[in-house]
């Protein structure tokens, strides 16, 4: 009896196996937590990745934006250098005129300042456009501004000059008017108006 009474006042230690304490239990809960977490750190990842991608894009726009103004700076300068020169000689040739001089000498002083102006021009690489009469229109180049009919001169060809253009390289800044010759049947229609 004794042995039946410690034996009810002991627990009873029934195997019962538990689901927590299992050895296979804790890989199987982890195993999902280690996916996770390395697609976690993947998206840490990604999304640094893009940010810093996002703020080298950035500072690559910020420095083409200061290197263009930059560059468009130094041409002014460029330019300018060239044409403070002209200015100058501008400001002799108005001296020379208060100073009651002639008018030859007045002509002169201005023809140089022109000439120094244009100097200053092709240092910069802007040249005139100059057609000349019996030139082939080129409407790239020119800007036709009315029918001018000149003997000799082929139709459609450039017949009057009535302002020179000019270009930086290939790019034309503004072309030159000219007057072209008609065509016999418009010569025709325009006697018989």
């Amino acid at each position: 009896m004794d042995q039946d009474l410690r034996m009810a006042s002991e627990p009873q230690q029934d195997h019962v196996e538990d689901p927590g304490l299992d050895d296979e239990a804790p890989q199987t809960m982890n195993e999902p937590a280690e996916p996770m977490e390395a697609l976690r750190q993947e998206l840490e990842e990604a999304v640094a990745a893009k940010q810093r991608a996002m703020a080298d894009f950035s500072n690559f726009q910020r420095r083409a934006s200061e290197n263009e103004s930059r560059a468009r700076s130094q041409g002014i300068a460029e330019v300018a250098r060239t044409l403070v020169p002209v200015l100058d000689q501008f400001e002799m040739a108005l001296g020379q005129a208060s100073s009651e001089a002639n008018i030859e000498s007045l002509i002169e002083g201005i023809t140089l300042v022109k000439d120094g102006f244009l100097q200053a021009l092709e240092r910069n690489g802007v040249h005139p456009i100059s057609p000349e009469v019996d030139d082939e229109f080129d409407p790239m180049r020119h800007e036709a501004m009315m029918k001018q009919p000149v003997e000799g001169v082929a139709p459609g060809h450039v017949s009057m000059v009535v302002q020179s253009g000019w270009e930086l390289g290939s790019v034309v800044l503004r072309p030159a008017k000219v007057a072209l010759a008609p065509s016999a049947e418009e010569s025709g229609s325009a006697e018989h108006s």
